[in-house]
C-alpha cells in the first residue's frame, strides 16, 4: 500500500491503547514520540490545553467494539504488527494517517470482526453532520467497498455468479477456508477519509492481487458492485491496479 504521503493535516499528540497491553503501548509510544494516554488533549503545563488528535492502537477487535472508541479526539486506528519491521511500518502508517482526517489500518480478520463500515460512519458523523439520505449513501458505499476489499481483495474469494443454493454454499465455504489462512487473514485493509467544506473523499485499499473490472464483474449476486457504488457517489476511481478505490461525495 506504499504511496506518496501528502502534506500533514492531522497532528497527533497522544496514543490510546484499545485492549493492547501496556508494555507494547509504551514501546509504540517511544517509537513515535507520543505520550500514551486516555485520549484527551495534553496539558501544556501552564493551565492551557494543547489541541491535537489521538492515535488509537489495536490488538484485535477488542476495545474497538464500543462506539466511544470511534469518537473525537481519536482520528486514527492502527493495528501494529509484532514482527521485526513493526517500528518502521507503524511510523509510515502514522505519517499516512497525518495526511488525512480519518485513517484506519487493520488486519483483514479484525476489520471483518468489527463490521468496519459502521465504525467509519460513526467517526464521520461525529465530525460532520450528515443528512439522513447522505448517511445512507455513505453507509452503502462504505459497506460495499470494504466488503470488496476484504472478501474479493485480501481473501481472494470469487463472488457469487448466480443466486443458487450451490453457489451460496461454495461462497460461504471459500470464505471460511480463506479466513482460516493466516497469510490472508493478516493482510491489511486501509481506509482514509479526507474532509472538505462541502465534500469528502474516501479511499479503501487492500493487499490482494488487483482487479481489472469488466461489465460482468460489476454485477452479479455478490460481485464487486462498482455500479452500485457509482449510483451513490459523485465519482469513483480505481487505483493501484484495482487495489484501491477512491470515492467522492458531496455534503
Amino acid at each position: 500500500m506504499a504511496r506518496r504521503t501528502p502534506s500533514p493535516r492531522t497532528r497527533f499528540t497522544a496514543l490510546r491503547g484499545l485492549a493492547i497491553d501496556d508494555e507494547r503501548l509504551a514501546r509504540c509510544a517511544a517509537w513515535l514520540g507520543l505520550p500514551p494516554g486516555c485520549g484527551q488533549p495534553n496539558d501544556t503545563g501552564n493551565g492551557r490545553k494543547r489541541p491535537g488528535s489521538t492515535l488509537a492502537l489495536l490488538d484485535g477487535p477488542q476495545g474497538a467494539e464500543d462506539s466511544a472508541a470511534w469518537l473525537p479526539p481519536v482520528a486514527a486506528w492502527i493495528e501494529p504488527k509484532t514482527d521485526s519491521d513493526a517500528q518502521p511500518l507503524l511510523a509510515a502508517q502514522t505519517e499516512r494517517a497525518g495526511a488525512v482526517d480519518l485513517y484506519i489500518n487493520l488486519t483483514t480478520e479484525t476489520a471483518n470482526d468489527l463490521h468496519l463500515a459502521g465504525r467509519v460512519l460513526t467517526a464521520l458523523a461525529a465530525r460532520h453532520p450528515l443528512p439522513p439520505d447522505r448517511r445512507e449513501d455513505l453507509e452503502l458505499a462504505l459497506h460495499e467497498a470494504i466488503s470488496n476489499a476484504l472478501v474479493h481483495g485480501n481473501l481472494e474469494v470469487a463472488g457469487m455468479k448466480e443466486l443458487s443454493a450451490a453457489e451460496l454454499e461454495r461462497f460461504s465455504r471459500d470464505l471460511v477456508r480463506q479466513m482460516a489462512n493466516p497469510a490472508l487473514a493478516q493482510r491489511r485493509l486501509e481506509v482514509a477519509v479526507t474532509l472538505e467544506p462541502s465534500a469528502l473523499a474516501v479511499e479503501v485499499a487492500d493487499e490482494g492481487g488487483g482487479f481489472q473490472p469488466t461489465r460482468t464483474d460489476c454485477h452479479g449476486a455478490s460481485g464487486r458492485g462498482l455500479d452500485l457504488i457509482a449510483t451513490v457517489a459523485d465519482s469513483v476511481e480505481l487505483r493501484d491496479g484495482g487495489r484501491r478505490i477512491r470515492m467522492r461525495f458531496s455534503l
